[in-house]
């Protein structure tokens, strides 16, 4: 942050949603943030619109039972 405190939680670049973990390394895989499910790829970009596996990420990158 400008102010130099260290981000964590999800952060906007770009186009492309990242989570960063509390020491502020980005996370990658599988994440639960509250009650929601997310997968973050390898590079740490937020899957969206597609299957991981047999499980459906919606357009804001959420696990969802169903499509």
């Amino acid at each position: 942050k400008s102010n130099g405190a260290m981000v964590t939680g999800w952060l906007l670049d770009g186009k492309t949603w990242y989570y960063l973990k509390s020491n502020g390394a980005m996370a990658t895989g599988w994440i639960q943030v509250g009650k929601t499910w997310y997968y973050l790829r390898g590079n740490g970009a937020m899957a969206a619109n597609t299957w991981i596996g047999k499980y459906y990420v919606n357009k804001s990158g959420a696990w969802t039972k169903t499509r």
